[in-house]
């Protein structure tokens, strides 16, 4: 099968570099918060870049549509800063996509980090203006420090061009997998329910011959799996290389973990390609980085993910 094109990388962070602080979903609810990603970045070496409207009214988001994109926009286009973090996920990118897609592409890439909602704007950037992007911790998770401490130390090595590639430890969680050797593509997906809120849009996720990543958090396993059977009758699991599946948490409200796993399991078995697990990332307190749209390998034989990051 013929590889999917690898998309433009981002520069490595170096001291000095600017960095646009966006909030395109979710409004953080503590006050301190951005007070802390600033003091997190300087203590980086970096420039801190934060609109002073970063917040406003709206019902759901942290702005107006309007607001957040505009300075999503900013961020995105000017030349002046070298990566966008996001703040937080929550909701709203979904909403910014009829205004962002009209948007010129610009000539340069920069490094791009979010995770959760932010799915959407990773499957945008990878799609359309090809861009490797990176699923990783918000500003707002690493500045609290809800992470672990090696996730954050793992994402900084990242961002500073000190690790070339990252190593996961993968499950097999049916047959095919026990009996594949290797798999080379690139890595596409993030949050199951940003996956499936692309179908039939104009950002639709494009899956063909490439790795699918899918997480989730806060679902109940009859949701994960009506999901799941939506993209597989949408036709988007048709010609996936093979499916890695994240962290699926259960609501903490819920004893519904076991009936989750069992879930993940039963649609694995009913697949023609390999599906392994890799925990630690998510949406729990281990969330690793993942680089988006570059090469990737998985190595059967010793159940182990590589992914390349070609800065």
């Amino acid at each position: 099968m013929t590889q999917p094109a690898l998309c433009k990388s981002w520069r490595p962070l170096t001291r000095g570099m600017v960095v646009d602080v966006v909030a395109p979903s979710g409004r953080d609810c503590d006050p301190d918060t951005v007070e802390r990603v600033k003091a997190l970045l300087e203590s980086w070496q970096l420039i801190p870049r934060v609109s002073p409207d970063l917040f406003g009214e709206h019902l759901l988001c942290a702005n107006t549509d309007e607001n957040r994109f505009k300075q999503l926009r900013e961020a995105l286009l000017n030349p002046e800063s070298s990566a966008v973090w996001c703040l937080r996920g929550g909701y709203g990118c979904t909403r910014l996509m009829p205004a962002l897609i009209k948007l010129k592409v610009p000539k340069i890439s920069k490094l791009f980090i979010g995770f959760s909602d932010i799915t959407t704007l990773h499957l945008f950037l990878q799609q359309k203006w090809h861009w490797q992007t990176l699923h990783g911790p918000s500003a707002s998770q690493v500045a609290h420090q809800r992470i672990h401490a090696d996730n954050i130390q793992e994402l900084k090595k990242v961002v500073f061009g000190k690790l070339k590639q990252l190593v996961f430890s993968l499950s097999p969680l049916n047959d095919v997998a026990n009996h594949t050797k290797r798999i080379t593509s690139s890595l596409i997906g993030g949050n199951l329910t940003l996956v499936q809120a692309s179908l039939a849009t104009p950002w639709q996720i494009e899956t063909k011959g490439k790795i699918l990543f899918l997480e989730e958090v806060n679902e109940t396993a009859y949701r994960v799996d009506r999901m799941l059977q939506h993209l597989q009758q949408a036709g988007i699991l048709r010609q996936v290389q093979a499916i890695v599946f994240g962290d699926f948490i259960s609501e903490k409200k819920s004893n519904d973990e076991a009936l989750m796993q069992a879930v993940l399991k039963h649609f694995a078995k009913a697949q023609h390609v390999p599906i392994l697990q890799c925990t630690g990332v998510g949406h729990g307190e281990a969330n690793r980085s993942l680089p988006l749209a570059t090469s990737a390998e998985i190595k059967f034989s010793k159940k182990q993910l590589t992914v390349k990051i070609t800065n």
